[in-house]
């Protein structure tokens, strides 16, 4: 428990750094945790010694190079390009025993990981995203304490009995209304500083993105079982890897970033 209390610790610490520094900070963090959260699905799904491992990456670096220039209009010119690329590849190296399969985890690397991550920059580089960043932590790392509190105490129902057997429908719904409750909080705050009343928009971003977190966090651990490991990787002492401790972000930043961009549109 000590190792682990650590290395949040840290972990936190480093969070709030890229949130202060922003800019090519943020964007280079936000990269390098998705090639290694690549990384360490691809080594799951057994295919991170072949090149479509490779490809994938290069895919992933040319979608952050778009959204770095202001190129987010192509992003869909890229994503076909992305599949017709992956594709050739696969015809390429046919004849070495590659399956499509293969092909097909190479995008599944690119699209469940390093587009949601790259949000953590997206967000940033909004007005007040210095603010708004946090948001993030409210709707993930807040929700998925709470409902872990909650479940350990109350909890009587299970709510995926294979996927996760301790997780219950309690702590589900504790999580999620801490979640929303503390989203809202942080709105109250934030009109008091800012001058902003964010309280709405907040509330209802949050009591989704916790919802959200639930299935983010559920996903990766249906690949574990699936292959049947229990953790991606030690990168994180006491945690696991970027994919165990990132996991509920994975689904939370892309709802947080389209909160954000119909709040900012006045919808």
């Amino acid at each position: 428990m000590k190792t682990r209390i650590i290395s949040a610790t840290l972990l936190t610490i480093l969070l709030i750094a890229v949130d202060i520094f922003g800019g090519y900070v943020m964007f280079g963090f936000a990269l390098c945790l998705s090639i290694m959260g690549m990384f360490e699905l691809y080594r799951v799904l057994g295919i991170h010694k072949k090149v479509f491992a490779f490809s994938g990456y290069a895919i992933a670096i040319a979608y952050y190079a778009l959204m770095l220039f202001g190129f987010e209009e192509y992003v869909s010119m890229w994503a076909l390009i992305a599949g017709i690329l992956t594709m050739m590849v696969y015809v390429i190296f046919f004849t070495k025993g590659y399956t499509a399969k293969d092909a097909a985890f190479s995008l599944l690397g690119v699209l469940y990981v390093a587009v949601p991550l790259s949000f953590f920059y997206r967000i940033r580089i909004m007005e007040n995203g210095l603010f708004l960043y946090f948001m993030i932590f409210i709707c993930s790392w807040i929700s998925d304490t709470f409902a872990y509190f909650v479940g350990s105490a109350i909890g009587r129902h299970k709510l995926t009995p294979v996927l996760s057997p301790k997780k219950s429908i309690e702590g589900a719904i504790g999580g999620t209304l801490a979640g929303t409750i503390f989203a809202f909080v942080y709105a109250v705050i934030l009109r008091g500083k800012l001058g902003v009343d964010y309280a709405l928009p907040f509330t209802i971003i949050g009591f989704v993105g916790s919802i959200m977190s639930i299935f983010g966090d559920l996903a990766a651990s249906a690949v574990k079982r699936n292959y049947d490991v229990k953790d991606y990787s030690n990168l994180i002492p006491g945690h696991g890897g970027i994919l165990d401790r990132f996991d509920s972000m994975i689904f939370v930043t892309p709802i947080v970033y389209i909160g954000m961009f119909f709040m900012a549109k006045g919808v």
